[in-house]
């Protein structure tokens, strides 16, 4: 096959057919000069002629290739190749005769076929440093030097390869070395594929589907920490630990025990994961604990050796004796795994009575009562591995005797407080524990249970100790005697008295011996005595005391004093400040005794204001506030002024709101409050304003239309503002623009008129009037204040601009 010719060799006598044309000389055309099919295609050619008026031309095409001639007109013919199984043909020719003459224009044939499929090579994975090659492959496509392929990976270009010129179509691999890292894991690497038929043809793209990287490290081996020795049937801890295994979510841990594989629990701290779990062996021997960590293709394990055994606790065999009888200790061991156990007999002090490797160990002694409760102790020891396992068993000896009852556990006399609570206890010694009872008038009283103490319990009682190897009986006499009291009907507990009059606080006590008696006060002033006259001072809470040999009593008083009221600033300022629209309440506090009832109602004013939540101005006023009780009363004037924020604010154009052109005028501004409102002003930017002292009025010289627009004056003090506008309008004469404007020709006057009628009708400014409502939907409107709730709205100022 012989090879392409470039479709730019073909221009030259496309060029020269065209400059034939341009000068009415006989010319063909074939159109597309580079016809694009795909292999075993079909695609249509046009030939076409100009510049023969006086003959039939006749026209043809010329190829290799198999042709159909199809539609055709006056001075053209359609051509379709079909099948087109030829690469790289031979460019077909449109010829055409006209009388002598003849003329031919080439086209191009360029066959193409688009890559069959696009596929990554797998890619298995890689550890962290490590490299792999990346491989795609290209099924089928040509031409050739069309075709581009491109590696990414991620969002990155690995490597981009073209071809050369090669016959027909063909397969192709792009392969890239790629050494990964950890920032590799999980991305993505793509393959696309281009070929590129441009400018003649389509751009066809083919993309391999997505291959993941997967990448591993496992730079250390796991460290396994497991106890060295563990009982049968006990449970115990166990952790594997890695440093820098990655990707950490991809970790797998197996713990194995001797065969058997161990749940795990594992976690992550910073480059760490752990594997915790737990041993329970059930069977005693020398047992493997493996731990095997897997990330990717890499594993590693590491190793630890158990030693389970069994070894139950050893038995202490003591058994009770009276004092006096012989007593066998047995210490003893049970069946081991593995059976080498040792055994020692030791006392309290830790010294060994006894010791070897027998299974039994026995010491005989004879019990005396001090050998009551002697400590025991048997220690059996068993080597497991290169350590020793101990476990102990402790007892103690019971000595059996009679019961004793000495005077420091049960004292023959007593002496009891009337009103407090005892028992008539008797300690008692003796193994077993003896039971103690006492009687007295052969009846029986309580020895645990505390009982009140009255003088009926004074006496002699009966008590006797007692256990299974005999009785002791003892002889207890009781007295009673009784501390003062103070009761409600010798000393009551609250008393009234009334100021001025004379009393004495006085109390009278019960006790044996009588007691001595005095009152004191709890605090503050010295208490009453000696009948002088009552103050206020004398009410408070007074502590009486009765006193005798067995002990006091105390009681407490209180003393009210009742007295006439009075009213103060600190309960009821004379002056007060409100504020309209908030809550308030007059109240007064009044001191005396009883607590006095205050009534305020307001002076020369028969009806008072209406009840309402919030304060008004018709709360302002003067008010008498009576305060009363059993003992009198008193009275206090109040005053109180009532504040508000502005209201009624109101605006006046002087003389007129509708202003002529270089006329004078004023606005002013009037608003209600107090404190009285301060005013500022929203204006149209002018420079001839001038305001007033006191800020209440604008006055403007010359008027101008500058000076039309929206006045707002807003009215503020410390409890709120309010605002209120005016619209001023500024006449001028339109006959006196068009004068002005004479010298500019007839034409122009024409056009400012027009640009001037528009201009007016797009800003609302006919005959000097701005539409405010407009202008606060527009950027020139710019909001200065919000108004109070009640519907007002918000107010502008407004910036007009000058015609």
């Amino acid at each position: 096959m012989a090879p392409p010719r470039p479709a730019a060799r073909l221009l030259p006598p496309l060029i020269l057919a065209l400059a034939g044309a341009a000068r009415g000389t006989f010319t063909v055309r074939a159109w597309p000069q580079v016809a694009v099919v795909p292999f075993g295609g079909s695609v249509a050619i046009n030939c076409s002629h100009s510049g023969c008026p006086d003959h039939e031309p006749t026209l043809g095409l010329e190829t290799s290739l198999t042709k159909n001639a199809t539609e055709a007109g006056s001075s053209w013919q359609k051509f379709l190749l079909v099948n087109v199984s030829e690469w790289n043909p031979q460019p077909a020719l449109c010829y055409a005769t006209c009388g002598e003459q003849r003329a031919t224009a080439p086209a191009a044939v360029l066959v193409y076929r688009v890559p069959e499929r696009v596929v990554l090579d797998p890619v298995s994975p890689v550890a962290v440093g490590e490299s792999r090659n990346l491989t795609c492959r290209v099924a089928e496509a040509a031409p050739l030097a069309n075709l581009t392929v491109t590696l990414r990976r991620g969002g990155e270009t690995l490597r981009t390869q073209n071809f050369g010129a090669a016959a027909g179509s063909a397969s192709v691999a792009v392969s890239h070395l790629l050494t990964v890292g950890p920032g590799d894991h999980g991305q993505d690497v793509t393959c696309h594929a281009e070929l590129s038929l441009r400018p003649h043809g389509p751009l066809f793209a083919r993309a391999a589907v997505p291959v993941k990287l997967a990448v591993y490290a496992l730079p250390e081996p796991p460290q396994l920490q497991a106890p060295v020795r563990l009982e049968a049937g006990a449970a115990a801890n166990a952790s594997c630990r890695v440093v820098g295994a990655f990707p950490a979510e991809d970790a797998h841990f197996s713990l194995v025990l001797d065969g058997r594989s161990l749940d795990v629990a594992v976690t992550e701290a910073g480059d760490t994961l752990t594997a915790s779990t737990r041993l329970s062996p059930r069977t005693a021997g020398l047992q493997e604990l493996n731990c095997t960590v897997t990330v990717g293709a890499a594993a590693r394990t590491a190793r630890a050796q158990l030693h389970v055994y069994r070894f139950p606790a050893p038995v202490l065999e003591l058994s009770p004796v009276p004092a006096g009888g012989e007593v066998t200790v047995t210490c003893r061991a049970a069946a081991a795994e593995p059976p080498a156990v040792r055994l020692q007999l030791r006392d309290a002090d830790g010294g060994v009575l006894a010791e070897g490797p027998q299974p039994q160990l026995e010491l005989r002694l004879v019990a005396q009562r001090e050998d009551d409760g002697r400590w025991f102790g048997c220690r059996a020891s068993l080597a497991v591995g290169d350590g020793t396992v101990t476990k102990d068993t402790e007892a103690r000896l019971v000595v059996l005797y009679m019961p004793e009852m000495e005077a420091s556990s049960c004292p023959s006399n007593r002496t009891w407080l009337q009103g407090t609570r005892e028992a008539l206890s008797c300690g008692a010694t003796g193994n077993p524990a003896p039971t103690v009872t006492c009687t007295r008038d052969g009846a029986t009283v309580s020895t645990q249970r505390p009982e009140l103490v009255t003088r009926s319990r004074a006496g002699t009682y009966l008590c006797n100790a007692t256990n299974s190897l005999g009785t002791r009986s003892r002889l207890v006499t009781v007295r009673v005697e009784y501390e003062p009291s103070l009761t409600e009907s010798g000393c009551p507990a609250h008393r009234t008295w009334v100021e001025g009059e004379r009393r004495e606080l006085a109390c009278r006590a019960e006790g044996d011996p009588a007691p001595s008696t005095r009152c004191t006060r709890d605090e503050g002033p010295p208490g009453t005595g000696g009948g002088r006259a009552v103050s206020r001072s004398d009410a408070g809470r007074y502590t009486c005391r009765a006193t005798n040999k067995h002990g006091s009593a105390l009681r407490s008083v209180y003393v009210s004093v009742e007295y006439e009221p009075s009213i103060g600033e600190a309960g009821c300022p004379a002056r007060r400040l409100w504020v309209e629209g908030t809550a308030a309440e007059l109240g007064c506090n009044a001191s005396g005794n009883p607590l006095p009832h205050v009534a305020c109602a307001k002076l020369g004013d028969p009806q008072a204001p209406p009840a309402s939540p919030n304060v008004t101005r018709a709360h302002a006023g003067t008010y008498q506030c009576r305060a009363t009780n059993a003992h009198g009363s008193a009275l206090r004037n109040i005053t109180i002024t009532v504040e508000y924020s502005p209201v009624a604010v109101s605006l006046r154009v002087v003389p007129s709101a509708n202003v002529s052109r270089g006329a004078s005028f004023s606005v002013e501004c009037r608003a209600e409050g107090l404190p009285p409102p301060t005013f500022g002003w929203a204006l149209p930017p002018a420079p001839n304003l001038r305001f007033g002292a006191d800020n209440r009025s604008v006055a403007v010289a010359r008027a101008a239309a500058a000076n039309r627009g929206v006045y707002t004056c807003t009215a503020s003090n410390r409890h709120g503002r309010r605002a209120g506008s005016v619209v001023v309008r500024v006449d001028e004469s339109r006959l006196a623009l068009l004068v002005s404007l004479g010298v500019l020709g007839a034409v122009t006057v024409l056009g400012l008129a027009a640009a001037g009628i528009y201009y007016l009708k797009t800003t609302a400014c006919k005959k000097g009037e701005y539409n405010v409502r407009d202008a606060e939907g527009t950027s020139e409107g710019a909001r200065v204040h919000r108004g109070d709730a009640g519907g007002r709205g918000e107010v502008f100022g407004i910036q007009l601009t000058p015609t």
